[in-house]
């Protein structure tokens, strides 16, 4: 497995503060998020790269970041619903910047759809997608958001539908609490084990729309030694990216609180027998 840390845990300081004190925690991998142009981040933050980054762009950015001593793990391309014209466009833009970046592995939206009718439109945009991704070897992981991929159950039927190998599952254990009133993670967890290629880091306290996402160990709903156990047990060798969101209601953190906030869940970590170098 292969610790790593999302950009967005970064919050309004961005991918910046980031490359520069992400290092000192041990942590030598990082998730970037490539973001929408001219849309605000919820976040805040200025984006690093956009799917409208020139290909001299991004070859600056992986400049930075060779020199910031991180490699990526992974990039987060979510646009939006990849049913729509417009989504679909982008995130194929970014797929791109992706290859150029060298990332196997990118994480993003699975869709939602109204109406059983819109099922053919989003299975032929995501084989789309899964078709992209695999000229460059990279695999396209859908995020645990709401529409096809809120829970597991959902989750199964799109990969049967788009039924692509090179589309797959982001695990998010803390957006399974969110984003569905009733759940068993470890259940969850254990019908999708074989489609997930990449992991989200997030706790929380385990109530449904509840943005609680604290530091790994604040929340106390996902027990990580027995997450590094079941992965371990599965074989999973891809990333673990940490994900801090923050708290809803809190005064802006500083930078400073932003990386103890980082500090302290790579701790946590290390106290439930996660490696991390």
């Amino acid at each position: 497995m292969i610790p790593s840390c999302f950009t967005n845990s970064y919050g309004r300081f961005g991918p910046p503060a980031a490359f520069e004190f992400l290092a000192s925690t041990g942590i030598t991998h990082v998730e970037l998020a490539i973001k929408n142009a001219g849309v605000p981040s919820f976040f805040g933050e200025q984006p690093v790269a956009t799917d409208q980054s020139t290909e001299a762009e991004i070859d600056a950015l992986s400049e930075t970041i060779q020199q910031s001593g991180l490699k990526l793990s992974s990039c987060n391309v979510t646009s939006g619903n990849p049913l729509l014209p417009e989504v679909l466009n982008a995130t194929l833009k970014k797929i791109d910047h992706a290859a150029r970046l060298g990332v196997s592995l990118i994480v993003a939206g699975g869709g939602a759809i109204e109406d059983e009718s819109e099922w053919p439109t989003l299975v032929a945009n995501m084989r789309q997608i899964g078709d992209r991704c695999a000229e460059s070897g990279i695999t396209y992981c859908c995020e645990t958001h709401p529409g096809t991929c809120q829970n597991a159950e959902r989750m199964l039927e799109l990969m049967e539908r788009v039924d692509h190998d090179a589309v797959r599952i982001n695990f998010d254990p803390g957006n399974l609490f969110y984003y569905n009133q009733t759940v068993d993670l470890w259940a969850e967890q254990q019908k999708i084990a074989p489609f997930i290629r990449h992991v989200h880091l997030k706790d929380c306290r385990g109530r449904f729309e509840d943005w609680f996402f604290p530091a790994l160990g604040d929340g106390g709903a996902v027990d990580f030694a027995k997450l590094r156990t079941v992965l371990t047990e599965q074989n999973y060798s891809g990333p673990c990216s940490l994900e801090v969101e923050g708290i809803q209601g809190e005064v802006p953190l500083t930078l400073e609180q932003t990386q103890e906030r980082i500090v302290q869940s790579v701790e946590h970590l290390k106290q439930t027998g996660w490696t991390i170098n």
